[in-house]
């Protein structure tokens, strides 16, 4: 059976590359769009050039095949992580769905679809580079450097994959995963079965770690898009955070506390758009060529500082807002417009409308090396981490211990973090129920849904179901579909 959902052609590669042509000879010599993968790998500017090119997709209009104005990689999967979760109000926008809950998680709806398509499209991408790129003519550290790269590009998008698709794996590792694929695909390629979340989980680790030696010494020199050692090491934290592995958790967050400084208080209040902040460890650059235009993060909030269009559709419920101390630097973020609802000022776009993108910083490192310490029985050393986050902010220090600890952690995670992606993946991992307080009725919001619930889990696209004929059709445990009601019940 034809996997469709999958198939990258030479055409969408050569889309893909021809943004960075300077960086590949080949595509200077051989600019059509139906040279086959042997020969872009001829050489290894490339494997380069289609490195290049992955890492675009992570960031590029239609990205996921949607053909819409919010489908841009990882930028659009933060907003809709955020847009799931308690402590953003959207009053309109491109992901006012997402907010909610009006079914962007069914099967039939586009949603789905521009999330699996994204990640296999990058997933058979990387295939292609792993399984050739050692077969290039060039230097034999470079190609190392590009198949570390790319191995991590696939753990990530693994992972990604199994966090938006299935529970958490602490619950769910026995339940279906995802198919895994790791050499490229094509027309005639059979589809691969879901297998389990253990097994999905199994590939991630194995990329990731062997990235994690294949990059030692890559520098990246300014390209905070690019992975790089420290950025597998961060994905490797988060990793063994969501499989409650707490001691390899704290192990890799503390390494990246050892180089990344914390956000100072100054530039937590600059506006999030410079990615020559030293507390970012991934993100993504916006040039003149290569932007999100009016569709990026700075263009839904609302707060009046940009200089080209904004949607002014994001704002934050007074319950939200409540839950920071009158002294934290983080509150003075916060403003009342016209006595209902409240504007955030900690994403505003630069001069050029061109503001950077971060995924991920050294405070959110801490907090989860925090939180393990915890889970391990440390609470004085999580304490003394989390208060230097704390102390920072003007904000009053925890001083909980054992569970209701943790529960101080993720709110300050909340706190801290607000905006950048990561509220829906903290409620499932956390098995949170959704409770949205505060004013979030008037704006048609106000949704609670129960710890587990089905619909916060991605279904697996319709066309997933038709034209891979290892995938069972049928709502589990009766096929492989995942439930899109109800509560799973370990």
């Amino acid at each position: 059976m034809k996997t469709k959902k999958i198939i990258i052609t030479s055409y969408i590669l050569s889309i893909l590359w021809l943004g960075f042509t300077a960086c590949s000879d080949f595509l200077d010599k051989n600019p059509s769009t139906s040279v086959a993968d042997t020969e872009v790998f001829k050489t290894v500017s490339g494997a380069q050039a289609a490195l290049n090119g992955s890492y675009y997709h992570m960031r590029a209009y239609n990205s996921g095949g949607a053909d819409r104005q919010d489908d841009y990689g990882i930028p659009s999967i933060q907003i809709i992580s955020d847009m799931a979760g308690e402590d953003i109000i959207a009053w309109g926008g491109w992901y006012n769905y997402v907010y909610n809950y009006w079914g962007e998680t069914r099967a039939d709806i586009f949603r789905s679809s521009q999330l699996w398509n994204f990640h296999y499209r990058l997933i058979n991408n990387v295939n292609s580079i792993i399984t050739y790129v050692d077969g290039c003519e060039g230097d034999e550290l470079d190609k190392q450097y590009i198949k570390g790269q790319a191995l991590a590009i696939r753990g990530w998008a693994y992972f990604d994959l199994a966090r938006l698709f299935q529970q958490t794996y602490s619950i769910a590792k026995d339940m279906p995963g995802m198919p895994i694929y790791t050499e490229p695909t094509t027309e005639t390629t059979v589809g691969k079965p879901r297998g389990t979340l253990e097994d999905t989980y199994v590939q991630i680790l194995q990329d990731l770690t062997d990235a994690e030696k294949l990059l030692e010494g890559f520098d990246r020199g300014s390209r905070i898009n690019n992975f790089d050692q420290t950025v597998v090491q961060g994905v490797l934290a988060q990793v063994y955070q969501v499989m409650n592995n707490w001691e390899k958790c704290e192990e890799y967050a503390m390494k990246l506390l050892a180089i990344y400084p914390l956000t100072t208080n100054e530039q937590f209040l600059a506006g999030f758009n410079d990615e020559t902040t030293p507390s970012w460890i991934w993100g993504m650059r916006q040039t003149e060529e290569q932007n999100m235009g009016d569709y990026s993060i700075f263009a839904f909030w609302a707060n009046d500082t940009r200089k080209c269009f904004t949607f002014r559709a994001y704002f934050l419920p007074d319950a939200f807002v409540n839950l920071f101390d009158d002294e934290d630097i983080r509150a003075s973020q916060f403003e009342y417009w016209w006595d209902v609802i409240f504007a955030s000022y900690k994403f505003r776009d630069n001069e050029e409308c061109r503001g950077s993108i971060v995924f991920m910083r050294a405070d959110e490192m801490l907090l989860n090396a925090a939180e393990a310490m915890v889970r391990q029985g440390r609470d004085t050393p999580a304490k003394e981490l989390l208060w230097q986050l704390q102390d920072m902010r003007k904000a009053k220090r925890s001083t909980s211990t054992g569970d209701a600890l943790i529960e101080e952690i993720i709110l300050e995670r909340r706190k801290e973090l607000y905006g950048e992606g990561h509220a829906l993946f903290d409620i499932v991992r956390n098995q949170k129920p959704l409770l949205r307080e505060g004013n979030h009725d008037a704006y048609g919001g106000a949704i609670t849904l129960p710890a587990r619930s089905w619909k916060f889990i991605f279904q697996l696209p319709t066309s997933e179901i038709l034209n891979n004929s290892s995938v069972e059709d049928g709502i589990w445990p009766n096929g492989d579909q995942n439930p899109y009601d109800g509560v799973y019940e370990p």
